[in-house]
């Protein structure tokens, strides 16, 4: 398979506290360790409470950015990760943010994305139609 532009990780992670997911000092500190302990560039993170209570935190990192939104309500976090170092580092900050949240279960998908996979793919798939 050829080398994709960006590795994207887009998941949930479910069973996690209230308290935490409420906790902005809390869940700004756990995004800024899992993109470290992943071996990404943390270049600056921007955090704010939600109406709902809950928290956004964004982590602007030097291979693209890493998200994470609390839903105190239902104890679950949506994840939406992004770079464009490897696959490995970008699941390790999936990884990480269920080990730190306590998550009980989660649910996640990668996507690879990039104009010479993009189109390979179509070529790949015109193929298997025709």
């Amino acid at each position: 398979m050829e080398r994709a532009f960006e590795y994207h990780v887009i998941g949930e992670l479910f069973g996690v506290s209230r308290n935490l997911l409420e906790d902005i000092s809390f869940v700004e500190s756990a995004l800024i360790e899992s993109v470290m302990n992943s071996g990404l560039t943390l270049f600056d993170i921007i955090t704010m409470r939600k109406p709902n209570g809950g928290v956004l935190s964004i982590a602007i990192i030097g291979e693209s950015h890493a998200a994470v939104h609390t839903w105190p309500e239902s104890g679950s976090i949506t994840v939406s990760i992004s770079s464009c170092k490897d696959a490995v580092s970008t699941w390790r900050v999936f990884w990480e943010l269920k080990r730190i949240f306590g998550a009980r279960d989660h649910k996640a998908i990668e996507l690879r994305s990039g104009i010479l996979l993009l189109e390979r793919a179509g070529e790949d798939l015109l193929e298997a139609i025709i």
